[in-house]
């Protein structure tokens, strides 16, 4: 064949890949011998295979429960340290209100009534626990002086790596 070399290419098996294989384009030389070539094609294909079956394994159906049944329940319990209540109900839009209640034997109490719907989870708590004060935490005011983002973390570097 004219045009074409006959040099051999060393393969990892230890045999050797003629450089005139008709497999090859013409004019053309191997870089990688046949044999390695579809071995890492084989590999290619089972990896690209295990990647979907993994992926797969993540999803489910969306369940769908309908739309919301409308429930109310009530229970009280009461031992050696106190007592606790809950009433709780729920309507067929999706709204929940509730209250429960908890009295210590040593005096302390704690009332939560609550509400979740479209405007989120709502709640307001009577307590006379030690530790607590007539205070909305959602209202709380941040003052810092730190310095934001990036320019922190530049002050904070150590002097050896300033340029």
């Amino acid at each position: 064949m004219a045009g074409r070399s006959s040099i051999k290419t060393e393969m990892s098996s230890g045999g050797t890949h003629p450089d005139t294989c008709p497999q090859c384009p013409a004019g053309s030389s191997p870089s990688v011998p046949h044999e390695d070539a579809v071995a890492m094609h084989k590999f290619a294909i089972l990896l690209a295979c295990i990647c979907v079956a993994a992926a797969q394994r993540g999803f489910s159906p969306v369940e769908d429960y309908g739309p919301p049944i409308p429930y109310s329940f009530n229970y009280a319990s009461q031992d050696a340290e106190g007592s606790h209540t809950h009433e709780q109900s729920g309507d067929g839009s999706g709204r929940v209100t509730g209250r429960y209640t908890i009295n210590l034997a040593d005096g302390r109490t704690r009332t939560v009534t609550y509400t979740a719907d479209e405007n989120g989870y709502r709640a307001e708590v009577v307590t006379n626990e030690q530790g607590t004060e007539s205070k909305n935490p959602a209202d709380v005011i941040f003052q810092s002086s730190a310095l934001p983002g990036p320019e922190a973390a530049i002050q904070n570097e150590p002097n050896r790596l300033r340029g």
